[in-house]
C-alpha cells in the first residue's frame, strides 16, 4: 500500500550499483530504514538531517520498506556550508546510534526538526552547537542528569550532578561540569575552547554510559577537528 510521511535523512548504505538502503527519522514510523532502488542518482536529495517528504510501500511490520519518491519539505543551505554540514554528519550519527527502530515519538521528530531549524538560522559562530545538541538530547531520549541543588559534581555512572559521588565513579567537575549544569537550567552560557572541548568530551562518555550498546562515534574527532 502507498504511503506518505515526513522525514529525517541520517544515513545511506550502498545495496547495489544503483541502489541504496537510507535511514530516516520519521514522523509518523519512527526510526526505519528504506530500501531506495535508483537511489545513487538523487544523492543530491540525501544529505545529513535533509527534511523530506517521502512515499513508500510496505507492511509496518516490514523490516526494510521501499522508498519510491523524496521531496524537500523545506529549503535549506547548512549543507553546503562546511563547518555547518560537519555538526549535520554528527548530529544525524547521535539520532540514529541513541533511537531504537520502530519506536515512533513525536517528540523526537519534533525536537530534531527544531534542531535542523536552529541549525539553519544560526551564525557562523556554532562552536557550541554539538555540545549544547548533546545535552538537550539527554531530556528527549530520558537519560537526563538528576540536578541536585547546588551540585557541582557530575556523577557519570549515576547519572546525576551533586555535591557527593561515591568512590570508584566516574565523575567530573569545574567549568565543563558548570556549563552542562547552565544548559539544563535554561541559562545563557558560553565558554572556551578548551572548556567547550572537555564538557564535549564529558557528555560523549556520558552517553556511551547510559544509551546501551552505543559504540565509538565516527563523526566525533572529525567535529572536534573542525571547530578548532
Amino acid at each position: 500500500m502507498k504511503q506518505n510521511d515526513q522525514g529525517i535523512f541520517l544515513h545511506r548504505t550502498a545495496l547495489s550499483d544503483s541502489s541504496l538502503i537510507v535511514t530516516y527519522y520519521t514522523s509518523g514510523k519512527g526510526l526505519r530504514k528504506f530500501v531506495f532502488k535508483g537511489g545513487k542518482k538523487k544523492a543530491h536529495q540525501l544529505f545529513p538531517l535533509a527534511p523530506t517528504e517521502l512515499t513508500f510501500y510496505g507492511r509496518q511490520e516490514s523490516d526494510l520498506l521501499q522508498l519510491t519518491g523524496t521531496e524537500a519539505l523545506f529549503a535549506t543551505d547548512f549543507q553546503f556550508n562546511p563547518v555547518k554540514s560537519t555538526i549535520a554528519f554528527f548530529i544525524a550519527e547521535t539520532i540514529r546510534k541513541c533511537v531504537h527502530e520502530f519506536d515512533t515519538d513525536h517528540h523526537v521528530f519534533d525536537f530534531i526538526s527544531d534542531q535542523i531549524k536552529r541549525l539553519q538560522q544560526a551564525d557562523e559562530n556554532v562552536s557550541h552547537f554539538p555540545l549544547f545538541f548533546l545535552i538537550d538530547f539527554t531530556e528527549i531520549i530520558g537519560v537526563q542528569p538528576l540536578v541536585e541543588q547546588g551540585g557541582f559534581i557530575f556523577d557519570l555512572d549515576e547519572g546525576s550532578i551533586g555535591k557527593f559521588a561515591p568512590n570508584g565513579h566516574r565523575t567530573a567537575q569545574g567549568e565543563s561540569v558548570e556549563i552542562i549544569l547552565k544548559r539544563i537550567n535554561g541559562l545563557d552560557c558560553k565558554a572556551s575552547k578548551d572548556v567547550r572541548d572537555k564538557a564535549l568530551q564529558t557528555m560523549m562518555e556520558y552517553y556511551k554510559i547510559h544509551v546501551p550498546g552505543l559504540r565509538e562515534f565516527e563523526t566525533y574527532t572529525i567535529v572536534q577537528e573542525i571547530l578548532s
